[in-house]
């Protein structure tokens, strides 16, 4: 039988890690845990032996781990389960790192999870619900490094000073994109520790990236799983070997990593992405491929401008009221200067070109 992340946390949260292996499905769950906000609950760097979940929720200020203003109540839920499961019992989260410079345009968390006395997993926390957070998503389409990357190869180098032994890295999201820029950045040494990295649903990387030696030295240890309607895994999606996982909805809906499927402890695997995932990919990518730097620089900057405008502190504000900020985007676009808004269409239209050549090429290939 088919289930979720919930009922697997049920199912196998009375069994070791001696008795069923780590997996995926695991490796997920602590992924997960690193969207909790828990600045001075868990300790960042220093001799600290780390804590552990029932420490975390007796903590005075445990309810903030769960601030978020969209999946809280869901990581409240997958938190303790976790922390009344034998399973993930003895695990102890430590070097809790966050950071947050809107003016650079930074959003950046990391905590480690020990798994026993020689293994750890560093998990890399995705975009959180900050409107800089997702503007610097989408600066990866025209930066080679953004400020985050650099952040989580400094983070894996301080858990490294710190820790002996294996080390599995992983994220969702922009945090999967981190772990493998870390992994591949790191020195040999460091990449030596490392037993696995995970990407879920995380975004790729310009070409060149995959060509670099540090790549190719951990490329056998990377495994990057996507829903079969990903979207935000397939941007930059320029490296071919992925596992596609089923999922319980459709569109956006499965980048929610609640909804991917699993049954006896693994992922329902497919051969394939879907041909909707396929063909949405394929349109964005073929767009952002035919920009250039400035171009994408230029329609961030301007997309960020008009979202900002709506005052919204969250993109859980965005998604309360969407009619109230469709009417403020549109009133800020028509007072921006009008060379502005050109450039702005002109690289809309290219989209609209970029899936009017596509379909040409489907029906031209019927």
């Amino acid at each position: 039988m088919k289930t979720n992340l919930i009922q697997y946390l049920r199912e196998y949260g009375g069994r070791s890690f001696r008795e069923v292996p780590f997996s995926e499905v695991d490796a997920l769950v602590l992924s997960q845990m690193s969207y909790l906000k828990m600045k001075g609950i868990v300790p960042g760097f220093g001799k600290s032996s780390g804590v552990g979940w029932r420490e975390m929720a007796a903590h005075p200020e445990a309810e903030k781990m769960f601030a978020d203003p969209l999946y809280g109540k869901q990581h409240r839920r997958v938190f303790r389960l976790i922390a009344d499961s034998r399973r993930y019992r003895q695990v102890k989260a430590n070097y809790y790192k966050e950071w947050f410079d809107e003016e650079r345009e930074a959003q950046f968390a990391a905590v480690t999870f020990f798994l026993g006395p020689t293994s750890i997993f560093v998990s890399f926390r995705g975009t959180d619900e900050t409107l800089v957070g997702w503007k610097e998503d989408f600066n990866m389409g025209y930066m080679k490094e953004i400020p985050s990357q650099r952040s989580a190869l400094a983070y894996l180098k301080g858990v490294a000073r710190y820790t002996t032994g294996r080390m599995v890295l992983g994220g969702h999201s922009k945090g999967g994109n981190l772990a493998v820029f870390a992994a591949s950045c790191a020195a040999p040494q460091i990449q030596s520790r490392i037993r696995r990295v995970y990407s879920f649903d995380g975004p790729g990387f310009q070409k060149s990236f995959y060509e670099r030696p540090g790549f190719i030295r951990i490329e056998n240890r990377f495994c990057k799983i996507v829903p079969e309607q990903s979207l935000v895994g397939m941007i930059l999606a320029n490296y071919k070997y992925y596992r596609v996982v089923e999922s319980y909805r459709s569109g956006m809906g499965q980048h929610d990593l609640m909804q991917w499927k699993i049954r006896e402890g693994r992922f329902v695997y497919l051969r394939e992405l879907r041909g909707r995932s396929t063909r949405k990919s394929a349109i964005l990518n073929t767009w952002v491929n035919s920009l250039t730097r400035q171009q994408i620089s230029d329609f961030v900057e301007t997309l960020y401008e008009l979202l900002r405008g709506t005052h919204a502190s969250n993109v859980a504000e965005l998604v309360k009221k969407p009619f109230r900020v469709i009417y403020l985007v549109f009133r800020s676009f028509g007072r921006m200067d009008k060379k502005r808004r050109q450039s702005f269409l002109r690289i809309i239209g290219k989209l609209f070109q970029a899936a009017a050549a596509y379909l040409r090429g489907r029906f031209c290939n019927i």
